[in-house]
């Protein structure tokens, strides 16, 4: 008890702080997509009906994040309220994947330090203070995934059937708020086949639940898949139409490293697009625009040693238990590959962002706690962590006259 109340001494409560000061000063509309988002809100405020897919840069998204907003809206008059939205998904993530740690390590310690990872991460910290269907959507993909990590732990059937109401409705309400929440496809077939070779679970109650949540899925999905048919949002045309094209070196370029690039990686190196978005803010998302910044430096420095204590951590963890293992390792291939393959298929500079693919903060969070099984390392990933938070916390901090509040 008393580990988990510095916890939320030390970390909750500056991290809630700095997304209650971000939220209130950050000018939502200011970015290209901005005021998209804020229009839909809007829209389903003022008409009570969805809007059609093809009426603004936003509108083809699943709805169930911007009616949220919507109500808000309803209760304060002011679309302003839904951007304090994310401030509680964001804790409402790095809870749900500590709800997965503590299932497979059993430790508090260790679970502790996995929510500390994400709380740190560059990436999660740049969102709570926009209005964006993003971090609600990686809610649902993480509560998905370990939903999944308890069915191929569960003991009985009882377990197994809340286990399996629990994935069904985290799914549906992903669908229902993004429909990339498919890219975890991967990660549950390969959490089905566990479940389906577990001697102790009948396959006849295997395939009757698999086929009931794939019709429930399917019928509760239909509506909105009717509605997207109406078309793609104007967004999508013009996207594709950025660059004619991407150099073969676009994809495996690294020079971004000697010359210290944190800021511009977007343009010309898929990889620097990746790191900068992951470990600093690369694209100036929140940050103001500049050539080089010293906090900026040590975020991106310290994920040149994260990242391998990570991967470390990951070789564990399949030595430890080889089917959580290999959840994780399939969730981190997979984001990665749906990665590259946006980036092909979008062909525009914000495609190298690696938000897009933000179910990966679940297999990082896991490399890093289970990398602390080694006790000589875990004070040293305790410091860098807390460096990590400390200087993320600083240099997220809005000022008045940041390009932001305009």
């Amino acid at each position: 008890m008393k580990k988990i109340l510095l916890f939320i001494l030390l970390i909750f409560i500056p991290s809630f702080i700095l997304g209650i000061h971000n939220a209130t000063l950050y000018q939502p509309k200011h970015g290209f997509d901005g005021t998209g988002h804020v229009f839909y809100i809007e829209y389903l405020y003022k008409n009570k009906e969805l809007p059609p897919p093809r009426l603004n840069w936003e509108t083809h998204q699943p709805p169930l994040y911007y009616a949220i907003g919507a109500a808000l809206m309803a209760i304060t008059k002011t679309w302003k309220t839904a951007q304090y939205i994310n401030i509680f998904v964001l804790w409402a993530i790095i809870a749900m994947v500590g709800l997965g740690l503590w299932r497979i390590f059993k430790n508090i310690d260790q679970t502790l330090i996995g929510m500390l990872a994400l709380a740190a991460l560059p990436m999660l910290n740049i969102f709570p203070a926009m209005i964006t269907n993003e971090l609600l959507n990686t809610f649902w993909i993480i509560s998905s995934v370990v939903a999944v990590v308890y069915m191929i732990t569960a003991n009985n059937r009882r377990k197994l059937v809340v286990y399996f109401a629990w994935f069904s409705t985290s799914f549906i309400l992903g669908l229902w708020t993004k429909v990339s929440i498919f890219t975890i496809a991967p990660t549950v077939v390969i959490g089905s086949l566990f479940l389906f070779f577990q001697k102790r679970i009948s396959k006849r109650f295997l395939i009757i639940a698999a086929l009931l949540i794939i019709v429930i899925i399917g019928v509760l999905y239909y509506p909105l898949f009717i509605w997207s048919l109406q078309g793609p949002s104007s967004i999508v045309n013009v996207s594709t139409k950025v660059r004619t094209g991407l150099p073969i070196d676009f994809f495996y370029r690294l020079d971004w490293i000697p010359k210290v690039d944190m800021y511009n990686t977007q343009y010309y190196s898929m990889i620097g697009g990746a790191w900068n978005s992951f470990w600093t803010d690369g694209h100036n998302a929140i940050t103001p625009f500049v050539k080089f910044h010293k906090k900026s430096f040590i975020l991106w420095t310290l994920g040149f040693i994260l990242l391998p204590i990570c991967i470390y951590g990951l070789v564990r963890l399949w030595k430890k238990n080889k089917k959580i293992g290999l959840i994780m390792g399939m969730l981190g291939v997979s984001m990665l590959l749906f990665y590259v393959y946006y980036n092909i298929s979008a062909n525009h500079y914000s495609a190298a962002r690696l938000t897009y693919q933000m179910g990966i903060v679940v297999p990082y969070s896991f490399g890093i706690t289970a990398a602390t099984l080694n006790k000589k390392l875990k004070p040293f990933i305790i410091v860098l962590l807390i460096i990590q938070f400390s200087v993320m916390v600083s240099f997220f901090w809005i000022q008045k006259w940041w390009h932001v509040v305009r």
